[in-house]
């Protein structure tokens, strides 16, 4: 054989190889109902992607659908259960009766306000309770890992100063804890999807929407937003950042699991500094442009530790009646953790990623088996 020849041969079993290779790698499916510019899905689903995409060596390949796409808000649970994606976030308070115990933890949103706290606490819960991981194995997801919003305040097109100003007015609320927080306060709880915020103020159907800040800029809000009180209204960490398909996630080898968990790890920590920064931008653009920025004043402030008193025997009735065995169990087990990532975060500089990071790996995901976990 020549060596033109010999060359010819060993170029085309190369092509072939790298044909063979490339069709072997799969596109798979991550749904997110937020847009593409939100700190939940720029980093934790579009960056992660690539991410991802790299270090499996293109064996794992993740097409992101955001803004409701692909799924709608209330079908991303059972979307990911029956495969349309493989990954996918969740709200968990659009399924209460499939995840009671997850709504149990969720409505512990006014324990603790801290928002990075509460990304890492309830993150380690999910992995790692025993009930929980029942609860995601029931529903046919694999938990991957927790976020938490930054801290919700009212953001309104009328003043609120004081608890009278609350009597009767109409609030967008998340559902459970919040909207029982209006009703304690004299609101009026009303329940819409984020994407319909906007609508709402502007209409005058709503007087206040409770969220994150940072739905001034991502939501568009601070063109009908005239007046923000920062009585922190809790924050929303329900349901997950990331769940897998269980199919999926078994048929992956143990170290792309592992690619994933690192990956999860990091950018656990990076949506919650990109959170911040972006609620700090939007409540300055929304100042710059006229809106009012109060503090609570005495008689919310009270209003709201009163609550929080009085709702914890709530929580645990509306848990039982869903089904769940030891609720007082369950959010004693969740407090030990909230308490104990208080004390990790204190010592660590959190506008570092990579501190965050490696604290995550270390404390959360590298004691997790990766040749186990999410398969028996």
């Amino acid at each position: 054989m020549t060596s033109i020849l010999k060359s010819t041969v060993v170029a085309l079993a190369a092509m072939t190889t790298t044909m063979t290779t490339a069709a072997s790698a799969e596109s798979y499916n991550a749904n997110h109902f937020f847009a593409e510019r939100h700190s939940m899905v720029r980093g934790p689903y579009v960056e992660f992607a690539k991410k991802v995409a790299e270090e499996t060596n293109g064996e794992i390949d993740f097409t992101v659908f955001s803004a409701g796409s692909l799924l709608p808000p209330a079908s991303s649970l059972q979307g990911v259960r029956d495969g349309v994606a493989q990954v996918t976030y969740h709200a968990g308070t659009y399924t209460p009766s499939e995840l009671p115990i997850d709504n149990l933890i969720g409505n512990m949103a006014f324990y603790n306000t801290d928002p990075l706290v509460m990304a890492f606490a309830s993150t380690e819960f999910g992995l790692t309770n025993a009930e929980q991981q029942a609860e995601w194995k029931a529903n046919g997801v694999v938990y991957g890992g927790g976020y938490s919003t930054s801290e919700y305040f009212m953001q309104c097109n009328t003043p609120i100063r004081t608890l009278e100003d609350m009597q009767g007015k109409r609030l967008r609320m998340a559902g459970g804890a919040w909207s029982r927080f209006a009703e304690f306060a004299g609101a009026v709880p009303v329940s819409i999807p984020s994407s319909e915020m906007y609508t709402g103020l502007d209409a005058g159907s709503l007087d206040c929407a409770v969220a994150a800040a940072d739905a001034l800029d991502s939501f568009s809000l601070k063109d009908v937003v005239t007046d923000m009180n920062t009585l922190a209204i809790g924050n929303y960490y329900a349901g997950f950042e990331w769940g897998y398909n269980v199919p999926f996630w078994q048929s992956i080898t143990p170290e792309n699991r592992r690619v994933l968990f690192n990956e999860m790890a990091y950018y656990l920590g990076e949506h919650r500094i990109a959170f911040d920064k972006d609620v700090e931008e939007a409540v300055q653009s929304a100042k710059d442009g006229g809106m009012t920025v109060v503090d609570p004043d005495e008689t919310l402030t009270n209003a709201l530790a009163e609550f929080v008193v009085a709702d914890e025997a709530t929580l645990i009735s509306t848990a039982k009646e869903r089904g769940v065995a030891d609720p007082e169990a369950i959010l004693t087990a969740f407090k030990a953790i909230i308490d104990k990532w208080d004390g990790l975060l204190a010592d660590v500089d959190t506008t570092d990623v990579d501190a965050l990071a490696a604290l995550a790996r270390s404390e959360i995901y590298d004691k997790i088996d990766e040749t186990t976990y999410g398969v028996n």
